[in-house]
This record gives C-alpha cells, sequence and structure tokens, in this order.
C-alpha cells in the first residue's frame, strides 16, 4: 500500500474496475499519436532518386569513356549506391554482384546502355586494384 496513490479516486486494481473508465482509457489518445498528423509529410519511405552531390563529383572525377550517363538519367538511386561503395573494394564488389545478378528469378533486368556502363565501372573498378584500406593494413583492432 502506498501513501501517494488515492483510493478514493481509483479502484486497488483492474479486477474492480467498471467497464466506464476501461472505455475512457482506450479513447485517450495515446501520447506517441499526437501531432503525427503534422509530420507525415517529412516522412519519406523511398530512397533519393536524384544524383546526389557526392555522386556528381564521383562521375567527374571518373575518365569520361566510364561515365555512366545513363545510369544518372534511369537509376540515380543506383548511381549514388555505387558512389558510396567505390572507396572500398569489398562493398563495391558486393554491390556490384547484387546488381548483375539475379537471385529472384523474375527481373527485367538493365536496359543495354545501362548495362554497358556497369560493365564498364566494374572493369575501370578492377583495372584500379586494391584500394589499399588503412583497415585491411593494419585491421580493425590495431
Amino acid at each position: 500500500m502506498s501513501i501517494y496513490r488515492n483510493f478514493a479516486l481509483r479502484p486497488r486494481s483492474d479486477v474492480y474496475a467498471n467497464e466506464e473508465e476501461k472505455v475512457v482509457r482506450r479513447d485517450a489518445p495515446s501520447p506517441m499519436n499526437v501531432g503525427l498528423e503534422e509530420h507525415t509529410h517529412l516522412r519519406r519511405v523511398t530512397p533519393a532518386n536524384t544524383p546526389l552531390r557526392r555522386t556528381l563529383t564521383w562521375v567527374a572525377g571518373l575518365p569520361s569513356d566510364v561515365q555512366p550517363t545513363a545510369l544518372l538519367g534511369h537509376f540515380a538511386r543506383i548511381a549514388n549506391l555505387i558512389a558510396a561503395s567505390w572507396g572500398d573494394r569489398k562493398t563495391f564488389d558486393a554491390c556490384m554482384e547484387s546488381l548483375l545478378t539475379d537471385r529472384r528469378g523474375k527481373r527485367k533486368g538493365f536496359p543495354p546502355e545501362v548495362l554497358t556502363e556497369l560493365m564498364a565501372l566494374q572493369r575501370h573498378r578492377d583495372s584500379l586494384g586494391d584500394d589499399g584500406s588503412t583497415w585491411d593494413t593494419i585491421g580493425k583492432r590495431g
């Protein structure tokens, strides 16, 4: 028994609560839902479908015969992923493998010009060799 609890206003347990109090509790707004409507326009689920600034900088640094212009036009989201993974060899290889390998069995595939650019990017990255990452040299734990 608590000295802070006022039993005159509330029942001692849910067993003694009447139905009217339960209905009031269900109808009361949850503190998590207050103001939710105000922020629905800010919540986006889809990734950026336009090229990011870092992606455009990455494309500008590539040789002109390797720059993926069709990829930027058709699939900017994928170009953003490739640009983000370009610095890490393992991540880039995993990204390219997931793009070029159909594991679901029902994918349409890329248009021919985009596929050509993806293959050219992969060949160019292979020609650069290992990135010589510090983590590969000293290990993650030092």
